[in-house]
């Protein structure tokens, strides 16, 4: 049996997710469908991450088992010949029994785009999230910085959720602007169900004067997810990156 890992990249406007449900479309599935007609035997796909309905990735980590004999650098060629134009395979490789794209990650990068300028895109709309008020990403910068370590996240994480725990690592955070975008990016071990939605959606309120830098900080020690936030939209965030 073949063990082969897959890096994707999706959008997820008309998608409900990564993870497979019933009678909705998911990556997952539309994956595991492509798959099955490829090698021509069911093939359960694992992912790296489970994206929400409507996030977007550059780089999810995908593995699945074949019997299949394939040449695994034609896989990316066959699969792309039968998936849909939104859902492209950029790479293929076969990989030890024991790897799993999930628990062997040291750490996956998000970024969450913000179209920061007063009138919207025809072009951007399911691509960024439109925000017209003027953001001072300098004091968005020196808030997120403050989440750079290892800490409990309840404040970041969404109503109704009960993880495990919620200790993340974080590794690396910065705001930046690019002409009309500001860009959110965050690179950690785990991150909890709209984590950086939340912390996007509170940074926001940074940006506007609404809250101090320091106030990103301080939400971490009070533990309260019902002073953070809102939780932005899904279609301005993306997976980029899985590290292993």
């Amino acid at each position: 049996m073949r063990h082969i890992k897959l890096i994707l990249e999706y959008d997820g406007t008309h998608y409900k997710g990564w993870q497979r449900q019933r009678s909705t479309p998911t990556i997952q599935e539309t994956l595991e469908r492509a798959i099955a007609s490829l090698t021509g035997e069911p093939s359960r796909v694992t992912g790296a991450g489970r994206t929400d309905a409507g996030v977007h990735a550059l780089g999810q980590v995908a593995t699945f088992r074949t019997r299949s004999r394939i040449p695994v650098t034609k896989v990316p060629e066959a699969l792309n010949s039968l998936l849909p134009l939104d859902i492209r395979v950029l790479w293929a490789e076969e990989v030890d029994e024991g790897f799993h794209p999930r628990y062997h990650a040291r750490s996956r990068v998000y970024t969450y785009v913000i179209l920061n300028r007063p009138t919207p895109s025809a072009l951007l709309r399911h691509y960024a999230y439109y925000f017209p008020v003027p953001l001072d990403t300098y004091a968005m910068d020196q808030g997120i910085r403050s989440l750079i370590g290892r800490h409990e996240f309840d404040a970041y994480r969404a109503l109704g959720s009960n993880p495990k725990t919620t200790w993340c690592t974080v590794f690396r955070a910065h705001v930046h602007k690019w002409r009309d975008f500001v860009l959110i990016t965050m690179e950690a071990d785990r991150f909890l169900r709209h984590m950086v939605r939340m912390i996007t959606g509170t940074l926001i309120r940074v940006g506007t004067a609404k809250l101090l830098p320091e106030a990103m900080g301080e939400f971490l020690r009070r533990k309260d997810n019902q002073l953070t936030g809102p939780v932005v939209p899904p279609h301005g965030l993306y997976l980029v990156r899985v590290h292993y």
